[in-house]
């Protein structure tokens, strides 16, 4: 067996080479004035026909709609290269593709209503460090896998980037500002499985200029998409939810840090089945956390190990705001904790909407209530238990039907607890 020894100095010494091979078919085309749409379109086609590069020089190009149809790679010089919309249409579509790559390239447009980029059925889709600005959306994707990865998307009516019925995507390291309605949507046609992992991305100030209860105004928002995972993100500045999964099961949220939301930071709502929400920091919104919809058959969640502070609700949004964490059916609320909720730290159920809920070990600090649990005729069992309530005024524990307080503090000695309720093991200070 040939045994090769490349050191580390040999190697960087022959990398340039290695990418001047990798470039050796590439066409070069520079920025002119006028129109270069024919030239643009022509020397995609062209790298099409040998599996080669393009690259777009330093400057402005001024496009109408461009088509991308193959395998191809188009690289610019980041900051510098332009394509610049010069019609009212989509700027780049790419349809039917193995693989298309597009790095250092700045997409712009005025008054588009349309998507900058578009791109359907493409198995490896690479976008990387390109900037987007204006436009409906930045970036539409449908049915394609792939890589979205350190882009910068601005100044968009719509969204920033929408992909449905995704296979196998990657969204990760993407700045996101500035929005008229959405930052990340993540959908599919049916309930299913998706899998589309979203990642490590700067999401803020992302308006509902097209208002709505909630389908508009979200930092990311997952529908119908299961197997997601939405890890370890900034988010900041949402009209509604940092982070809204809307029917997607199996969907792990884990390690975001959100601040500054008006209506609920993190929602688990509708017909899902399975999530985990976990190690989140949540600061100034209108409830922390919400696992909702057993009615729609929303159930079976852990929400576990996350720092919620300063829930205040807004006048804005009703009457039900200023919650740290509310859950309704077959759920664990764990290890959490909770300070400065303006109503209620963590609320078990909703009238008879609810089953098999238990808050264990969690730290609850200046909440007017601690623990508020639904006792309703109908509503299912919750399991309360050694949990720490430190300042709640009006009761450490209490047993509501829907926003209604039933009974006084069921944690003081000699109350009458209702049967459905299960205490132990709490410490209560004043």
């Amino acid at each position: 067996m040939l045994v090769m020894n490349i050191s580390r100095r040999a190697f960087l010494v022959s990398a340039p080479l290695l990418l001047a091979a990798s470039r050796a078919n590439a066409f070069t085309l520079s920025a002119k004035t006028g129109d270069q749409t024919a030239d643009v379109q022509a020397a995609i086609d062209s790298a099409i026909a040998r599996d080669g590069t393009i690259v777009l020089g330093p400057g402005t190009f001024k496009v109408k709609a461009l088509s991308v149809t193959g395998n191809v790679q188009i690289v610019g010089t980041t900051g510098q290269t332009i394509l610049a919309s010069a019609s009212d249409a989509t700027l780049l579509t790419i349809s039917k593709a193995g693989t298309v790559s597009l790095s250092g390239i700045s997409f712009a447009a005025k008054g588009v209503a349309a998507e900058l980029v578009s791109a359907s059925e493409v198995a490896r889709l690479i976008v990387e460090d390109c900037s987007f600005a204006g436009a409906g959306t930045g970036l539409k994707l449908q049915g394609c896998g792939g890589r979205i990865v350190g882009n910068r998307f601005k100044f968009h009516q719509a969204a920033g980037l929408f992909s449905t019925d995704a296979v196998g995507l990657e969204i990760s390291g993407n700045t996101v500002s500035d929005i008229g309605n959405n930052g990340i949507l993540v959908w599919r046609s049916d309930i299913g499985e998706d899998g589309t992992i979203i990642s490590n991305n700067h999401v803020s100030r992302i308006a509902a200029e097209d208002g709505g209860s909630g389908q508009n105004g979200n930092g990311i928002n997952v529908y119908r998409a299961g197997n997601v995972i939405i890890a370890n993100n900034r988010i900041t500045d949402c009209a509604y939810s940092a982070i809204r999964d809307n029917s997607g099961s199996d969907v792990v949220i884990s390690g975001n840090n959100i601040s500054r939301c008006n209506e609920v930071a993190l929602y688990v709502e509708f017909a899902f089945q399975g999530a985990s929400v976990t190690g989140n920091v949540i600061e100034d919104a209108g409830i922390g956390i919400s696992v909702t919809n057993f009615d729609k058959g929303g159930r079976l969640a852990v929400v576990d190990g996350n720092v919620i502070r300063r829930i205040k609700g807004s006048s804005n949004y009703g009457v039900f705001y200023g919650i740290g964490i509310g859950v309704e059916a077959d759920t664990i609320v764990s290890n959490n904790v909770i300070e400065e909720a303006s109503r209620i730290g963590i609320n078990l159920g909703w009238g008879a909407q609810g089953r098999n809920l238990s808050a264990l070990g969690n730290v609850i600090r200046k909440c007017p209530t601690g623990i508020a649990t639904s006792v309703v005729d109908g509503f299912g069992e919750t399991v309360i238990s050694a949990n720490i309530i430190d300042g709640a005024k009006t009761a450490a524990i209490a047993g509501f039907a829907w926003d209604k307080a039933q009974t006084g503090d069921l944690a003081q000695a000699g109350a009458e607890v209702p049967k459905m309720v299960k205490l132990s093991g709490n410490i209560v200070r004043n």
